[in-house]
């Protein structure tokens, strides 16, 4: 039989390919020698006739934020909603023309008191997330969240960073002639303590009208509270007490503050102690005029575990934090970034701290904004899960308690 030269040319080179791949499995010797051949290397993808080679494509680099050159020259507001003159008023002015020195740029900064406080937080809830608007608040505002004309969510606002926090009271007004001393004389008692607060509805009750109602429910005081709209701020809380409008005032941070700005109020019992409503595991301090007198509710509630733990699920949320700084939510991290940076700097400086205790009479105790927003979420999230026992406690406040 005949073979085309094609075909012995095929036959050749399978029979080359065979005995190296024979020689390479040893073949007949039982013992092969390794191969000395370099091991193999990965190699590119085939490119297709007709397409172009394709070629890498570097990330694009992203620019460093730029602090300084983003805050100079800006104008930023500082948003209180509580009229002038309060403790929340002092630490708001304070950091507006104190603060800006610690942000790169050193924008300029001014005060807008725009009240009541609910659509003050609406406001800064609603504002552009550019770090141009913040606001200085008296609380935590998580409960105030849950009033019927919110519309934010603590656990999702900018926490830039809070000065002071955790103390908290009640107290008598020396004129009324109550015939209370601290709360305990007061259990079964029949002249009523009255406190104002926002109690448009059940819906609508404060923190402050709230905390006062849980403790007047678990401990079986007389307790009054008169509505007025939209809450009002511890200089209006004063003038009202001066009145004659109420007879006792509930609120935090001023005990230290009212040797400066009410000289001889708490010296002469003008403004006397009643309840130490303070967080979990503080107490109230003394100030320059001399100590907060009365004792904490859980020690005028022996044995009533259920109702201090109760009492403390819901009343922590206004005491945790106090005169704390916020901004809207969804703020660009570097932003954000560097305003907390700036409080931290600001709140570890000597100077800074001593003078921001001097302008509010104000003891200060500082949360990092990190740290902070942190809690916010997870106090906001306890909340709602207690929401149905929480709701049932406001209707039950109120039917009980407003006027």
């Amino acid at each position: 039989m005949r073979f085309s030269i094609k075909k012995a040319a095929a036959l050749t080179l399978l029979g080359a390919v065979f005995a190296v791949v024979l020689a390479a499995c040893g073949g007949d010797d039982p013992t092969p020698t390794p191969s000395t051949a370099p091991m193999p290397t990965a190699t590119a993808a085939p490119v297709v006739a007709g397409e172009p080679t394709p070629t890498a494509v570097p990330a694009p680099e992203v620019p460093d934020f730029d602090a300084e050159a983003y805050f100079s020259g800006k104008l930023m507001r500082m948003l209180v909603g509580y009229n002038p003159g309060g403790g929340t008023d002092a630490v708001g002015r304070y950091m507006a023309g104190h603060l800006p020195a610690f942000i790169p740029g050193k924008p300029r900064m001014i005060v807008q008191n725009l009240t009541p406080n609910l659509t003050q937080r609406n406001f800064v809830w609603n504002a552009a997330p550019d770090g141009l608007t913040l606001s200085t608040e008296a609380t935590s505002g998580i409960v105030d969240q849950f009033e019927a004309a919110a519309q934010f969510d603590m656990s999702k606002v900018s926490a830039i960073g809070a000065t002071s926090g955790g103390d908290s009271f009640w107290a008598l007004w020396g004129a009324a002639n109550l015939p209370y001393e601290c709360a305990d004389s007061a259990i079964g008692g029949t002249e009523k303590i009255q406190i104002a607060d926002n109690a448009a509805s059940w819906q609508d009750i404060g923190s402050t009208g709230f905390n006062a109602g849980m403790a007047a429910r678990a401990m079986g005081l007389p307790f009054e509270l008169l509505h007025v709209a939209g809450g009002i701020g511890s200089s209006t809380q004063k003038l009202m007490l001066q009145r004659g409008d109420v007879n006792s005032w509930s609120t935090s941070t001023v005990w230290s503050q009212l040797p400066l700005k009410n000289p001889g109020w708490t010296r002469d019992l003008v403004i006397k102690p009643f309840l130490d409503m303070s967080y979990t595991g503080t107490t109230m301090p003394s100030n320059t005029e001399g100590d907060f007198t009365c004792d904490k509710q859980e020690d005028y509630m022996g044995g009533m575990t259920e109702e201090i733990t109760q009492f403390y699920r819901y009343s922590d949320l206004r005491t945790s934090f106090a005169k704390n700084l916020l901004a809207p939510p969804n703020m660009d991290p570097t932003i954000l970034g560097a305003l907390r940076s700036a409080m931290d700097d600001a709140m570890t400086d000597a100077e800074f701290v001593a003078g921001l205790e001097k302008a509010s009479s104000i003891n200060t105790r500082y949360t990092p904004g990190a740290e902070m927003g942190a809690a916010m979420v997870k106090m906001t999230n306890d909340l709602k899960d207690n929401r149905a026992e929480y709701d049932a406690l406001r209707e039950e406040i109120y039917n009980t308690y407003v006027k």
